[in-house]
This record gives C-alpha cells, sequence and structure tokens, in this order.
C-alpha cells in the first residue's frame, strides 16, 4: 500500500514539473507592479509624508516619509566613492535591521533638454567614520501619466542611525538606462483608455537631485524589500 501511494506521489509531482517550468516566476517572485505596490503603493493606513528643510540634518522617523533635495546649499565632503554633496538621515534610534526605500524624482535637466536623476549612494555613519556605501540598485523606472517620472529602490541595512546620502562623480556624464517597456493600454478610473507605445529610457545622471525616503524597522537582516 505505502508503494502505491509513493508511486501516485511521483506521477502527480512529474505531472505538475512542465507547470512550473513554463512561468518559474510565478513561483518564486512578483511583478513590478505588485513589488511597487507593496512598497510604495497606498496602505491602508496612509504614511504621513513631510517635507526636510533645506539645509540641516534630516530627521526621520520609521513609518514616515520625508522629500528633501540634494542642491547647491548642501554641504560637500570626500567620500570613498569621490567627492559629492550630501544630505544626512537621523533616525530617532540605532535599528538592528531597517530596510530603506528610495524614489528618486526626475526633474527637468538644468543643462539642456529633457530629463536627470540623482543615483544614490548610502553611506552609514559610525562615529566620525563612514561605512562602505551602498548603492541603491537595482532602481526601477515608474512612468505615470500626468506625473512626474520617477526611479524607485529598496535596500536594507543593519545597525543603522545616521546615513549620509550622497552620489560618485564617476556618474556624471552616464546615464540611467531602462529596459525596454512594453506598450501599454489600460482603463483609468474614469472609463477612458490611455495607451503608450514600446519605449525604452534613457536620464542622465546630476550631482544633486529630489529625492523621498522612508526607512522601516524590519525583524530580521535582509527583510523589507
Amino acid at each position: 500500500m505505502f508503494r502505491h501511494r509513493s508511486l501516485f506521489l511521483i506521477l502527480v509531482l512529474a505531472a505538475c514539473a512542465p507547470a512550473h517550468a513554463a512561468n518559474p516566476l510565478s513561483f518564486v517572485s512578483e511583478t513590478f507592479g505588485e513589488w511597487k505596490d507593496r512598497l510604495f503603493g497606498k496602505p491602508k493606513q496612509p504614511v504621513p509624508e513631510i517635507d526636510a528643510p533645506a539645509v540641516g540634518p534630516i530627521l526621520l522617523a520609521p513609518g514616515t516619509r520625508v522629500r528633501f533635495g540634494i542642491d547647491a546649499k548642501a554641504p560637500e565632503n570626500e567620500f570613498s566613492k569621490g567627492r559629492s554633496r550630501y544630505r544626512v538621515i537621523e533616525l530617532p534610534e540605532e535599528l538592528e535591521h531597517a530596510a530603506v526605500r528610495v524614489q528618486v524624482i526626475a526633474r527637468k535637466n538644468p543643462q539642456g533638454h529633457g530629463n536627470v536623476v540623482f543615483k544614490p549612494l548610502l553611506y552609514v555613519i559610525e562615529g566620525d567614520d563612514f561605512r562602505v556605501p551602498v548603492d541603491v540598485k537595482p532602481l526601477h523606472l515608474d512612468i505615470r501619466p500626468f506625473r512626474r517620472s520617477r526611479l524607485l529602490g529598496c535596500v536594507t541595512l543593519d545597525k543603522v542611525r545616521r546615513i549620509a546620502v550622497a552620489t560618485t562623480p564617476d556618474a556624471i556624464g552616464k546615464s540611467y538606462e531602462s529596459e525596454v517597456r512594453d506598450a501599454v493600454k489600460a482603463a483609468t478610473p474614469g472609463g477612458f483608455y490611455y495607451t503608450t507605445d514600446a519605449v525604452k529610457t534613457k536620464l542622465p545622471f546630476a550631482p544633486t537631485g529630489e529625492l523621498i525616503f522612508e526607512v522601516t524597522r524590519e525583524a530580521k537582516a535582509g527583510e523589507g524589500c
């Protein structure tokens, strides 16, 4: 009897294997839209968003979002990846494990046509020293009708209270390049339809920019993204 049951289970698993192999991502991952809604969408409890002061450290409590700029008023420092303007994010207390959700807002290119974006590097501050920088990658392009385009990313950090948000001069002169996005046809809440053509976007990196940060406390290392 046991042998018959074992043989039956083997046959069932063998029959199911082609379905799993045909689309393995549906079992082990999620789509970009699902990831974006989970991390950056509108939760049941709205996430408060504040505008940071133009200068000085930026106080950020877990569970809130802060919008801030890195511009000509921001201080400069010689980091391990090169000299950069930067802003400091300060949390109320040290978090053993944290997830940092980053939105990079595209803005008009002051030197020419099109838009530019900021390539963020995160330096966790320990006393007077900086840890090895964490590159916010991958960055996913989010293009929405009638709204400013943005890049979305998420990284995890451990034992963090203060973060210097900077970039690298190596990025200046290079560009963010998105993968080819398929043509889209979708309904709006009003019942109308909008369509887009397939597109590949190229956004030059700039030494300054506009960002939105959210930090969440996590129970384990590597969680939250």
